[in-house]
């Protein structure tokens, strides 16, 4: 990875400076104390579950979302959940922070108003790679499928932040790689900036306090070929979807197809029923988050 193989082995040094090293000075907000208090807390093992629910409560915007969140479509549940302290219980403290960390990564990273990419357009393909990963991950390794969710979600996170600091010149980069089904979007940016998003991804989960699997799954999320990484496969094979306004717009999945066709072995029927449910899972889930 070039200059990022080094980024991690310098532990004690701050990612807030590293990251303004990299990005201009750029400031990359904090998440907001009471986000930082309920993850605190999910990763408390003796922290019980009311506590929880009162702060996730006390945040009228984190508890809508949460609880539209676990009953739609994406999380497959037979039966509605009706509080958080319900949520809690029947998901998991794991799988509670897998939903409040998007929330908040979507909150802080800046809103993008480009010609080659929008705020809209940018959480619509994630939410697809989100489902599509779920997708796959419950073929190929059933049990990581909420993890593989989150990890198709925010793998791009760092797009937004370097479309907003480079803008024309990363739009531009962009689209070459949106039009050459052959290049590497890392390889693009390092040539051109001289770092690339998994890596500025990273440092980002890092000054986030992400779990370390997820970091991990940020900072490798390419490297489809790199038996050192312990990244599932359906992350890095929901990296290469691009950004195109018509899969935005939901009328052209051949990129979709494409990966579905190249990971699993199974019947063309099979692949269009998974690609026609994650779509619709998508849509759902993308209406719900940037409600």
């Amino acid at each position: 990875m070039g200059f990022f193989k080094n980024i991690f082995k310098r532990k004690k040094e701050d990612p807030d400076q590293r990251l303004r090293e990299l990005l201009e000075d750029y400031e990359l907000p904090s998440f907001p104390n009471s986000v930082m208090k309920v993850l605190e807390m999910l990763r408390d093992p003796d922290a019980p579950l009311k506590d929880i629910s009162r702060l996730i409560e006390a945040d009228p915007g984190m508890h809508v979302t949460v609880l539209k969140t676990v009953n739609s479509a994406a999380f497959g549940l037979s039966r509605k959940i009706g509080n958080i302290q319900h949520a809690i219980s029947l998901l998991g403290k794991n799988r509670l922070e897998s939903i409040i960390l998007p929330i908040a990564v979507k909150n802080a990273v800046p809103k993008i108003e480009l010609y080659c990419l929008n705020q809209q357009d940018f959480w619509k393909i994630s939410a697809k790679r989100a489902c599509l990963a779920k997708a796959i991950a419950g073929i190929l390794h059933p049990t990581s499928q909420a993890e593989c969710f989150t990890a198709g979600l925010l793998q791009d996170m760092a797009v937004p932040v370097l479309l907003h600091i480079k803008e024309k010149k990363y739009c531009m980069t962009l689209e070459m790689w949106n039009e050459d089904t052959g290049s590497s979007l890392e390889k693009l940016e390092r040539q051109t900036f001289g770092l690339d998003h998994q890596g500025v991804g990273a440092l980002m989960a890092e000054k986030w306090q992400f779990p370390t699997d997820l970091l991990e799954a940020i900072l490798h999320h390419h490297n489809t070929d790199d038996s050192r990484t312990s990244v599932p496969k359906a992350v890095t094979a929901v990296s290469q979807i691009r950004y195109s306004q018509e899969l935005a717009d939901g009328v052209c999945d051949e990129a979709m197809l494409t990966v579905l066709e190249e990971t699993l072995d199974i019947s063309p029927s099979a692949t269009e029923k998974i690609l026609e449910k994650a779509n619709m899972e998508a849509n759902e889930f993308y209406s719900i988050f940037t409600s």
